[in-house]
């Protein structure tokens, strides 16, 4: 009995015109928002390549160990076409310096490859963005009615002549008009997928389509939601007109007004400015010390040869030459340069540990706050685990500035194995040339979908597919105390 219900319900949903307009719309929003998204990718990829070249090409040219300040570039995410998250916000270039920790919230070097002129008109638009007002809005549309119209036509008081159960009529309900709207769905992620594979720049490996179909479930689940809310309010509701009015009311509050004021309340009243003031001014004292104690040194190369340039975060000091008479200043100029490349590293390891703890108390804590604000809500809900699956979070790009920082602490471990800081190829170029080929070379692999404890998306996964079987029940109270 259970499958009848639910064919005659599929066949019912199928044969409508909202079915119709449902299908049409998906295709066409996603259609449109695939050709422009990829378009930025593209540019953004050829902007990441162009970055790579150069990057490498100034690298190679440092004639001396204190003039090597390489730059770590990260691919843009492909994934971003789903979800664009942090990844075009977040910086995607970190240079190494000496005097300098990278943390995300610097001044980092980017390229996005943004040079379309009407950036700004879809600049923040992404297919979850599509999917996230199209779906619930549809989901909707299709619950509104679902037991207040058949209870105003009659047609439910002549279903429940037969020996049938309440519950069986609205899980039939549930299930027949999930199955249309996951159609359209599917239809649109595949077109989705076929649009980009057709570029030559997107190559989703395994880890991709894992992450993908991820995102796919995500949307269902939260589609679900949405029709459960509906169905709720058409079980609570007496009138058709009334049901969709406050069907559309709901959809306006969870979608568009609760998660932009949540945050806006997140962002009014954690005010981070004085904690951020206090770091800022402990920075600049730490950054005071340095020049004085910087003074102290004797500065032992000055008749050497010019091209000293930098400030705090890098110094260097390229000399083409030394001449004969300075040779027996070498010594004094290599215990310089010791003594001062110490202080700059111990000066910006303190840095650092201001930063990171000013950084918790701020940032961190009001973006931990942000997103248990965004949980009570659907659609917040739907956005940070989409996010996660997508990896363009705020964790995936501090992931990105870790391997930064793992990469520097090797990258001085290398300089103290060549003991570089006391050799005379740290500030001169003049004997030989140094093999730049043996440097240990940066990589930033993305943690796989598969890896244990990775997978930051389950967690509002889990909310929001817990929230499903909360409406139903709730709606099938409702449902069974409700006189026909």
């Amino acid at each position: 009995m259970i499958w009848t219900l639910i064919r005659h319900e599929l066949l019912t949903n199928l044969m409508t015109f909202r079915f119709l307009v449902t299908l049409i719309s998906c295709l066409l929003l996603v259609l449109a928002g695939s050709i422009v998204l990829t378009d930025n990718y593209e540019r953004r990829l050829a902007s990441y390549s162009a970055a790579v070249q150069e990057h490498q090409e100034r690298t190679a040219r440092a004639e001396t160990y204190s003039d090597f300040t390489p730059f770590l570039d990260r691919a843009p995410n492909p994934l971003s076409l789903f979800n664009q998250g942090l990844d075009k916000r977040a910086g995607n270039s970190i240079q190494i310096r000496l005097g300098e920790v990278p943390f995300l919230w610097a001044d980092t070097y980017r390229s996005t490859g943004f040079n379309n002129p009407f950036r700004h008109l879809l600049a923040d638009i992404d297919l979850i963005s599509i999917f996230q007002i199209l779906s619930s809005l549809l989901a909707l549309v299709f619950a509104y009615d679902a037991i207040v119209g058949d209870r105003e036509n009659g047609t439910l008081r002549l279903t429940l002549v037969n020996p049938l159960r309440r519950g069986l009529i609205i899980l039939s309900k549930y299930l027949g008009a999930m199955l249309c709207l996951t159609l359209p769905l599917l239809m649109s992620f595949l077109l989705a997928l076929l649009l980009q594979l057709q570029s030559h720049a997107i190559d989703y490996g395994t880890d991709d389509l894992v992450r993908i179909g991820g995102i796919f479930l995500t949307t269902v689940i939260y589609t679900s939601t949405f029709y459960l809310i509906g169905l709720l309010i058409s079980s609570m509701i007496h009138r058709t007109a009334t049901s969709l009015i406050v069907s559309m009311f709901i959809w306006v509050v969870l979608t568009l007004i609760y998660p932009n004021v949540s945050l806006f309340l997140v962002n009014r009243f954690m005010d981070t400015s004085e904690r951020m003031e206090q770091a800022h001014q402990h920075i600049e004292q730490l950054v005071e010390r340095f020049y004085r104690e910087e003074e102290k040194l004797q500065n032992p190369f000055g008749h050497l040869g010019r091209g000293w340039h930098g400030g705090y975060t890098h110094r260097s000091k390229t000399i083409t030459s030394i001449p004969v008479e300075s040779e027996p200043d070498v010594p004094a100029v290599k215990a310089y340069f010791k003594t001062l490349t110490a202080l700059q590293m111990n000066t910006a390891k303190a840095i650092w540990r201001i930063r990171e703890q000013a950084f918790s108390e701020t940032y961190i804590r009001k973006s931990r706050t942000a997103r248990n604000a965004l949980r009570f809500s659907p659609t917040g809900l739907y956005q940070l685990s989409t996010a996660a699956w997508a990896g363009t979070d705020i964790a995936r790009m501090e992931d990105f500035f870790n391997a930064g920082r793992q990469y520097r602490e090797t990258l001085l471990d290398y300089f103290y194995d060549k003991k570089a800081f006391t050799s005379r190829q740290w500030f001169a170029s003049d004997k030989a040339a140094i093999r730049w080929e043996n440097v240990p070379r940066f990589s930033y692999h993305p943690p796989s979908v598969f890896e244990e404890g990775n997978n930051r998306a389950l967690p509002d996964l889990g909310l929001l597919f817990l929230l499903n079987p909360v409406l139903f029940m709730t709606a099938f109270c409702v449902f069974c105390r409700r006189e026909i």
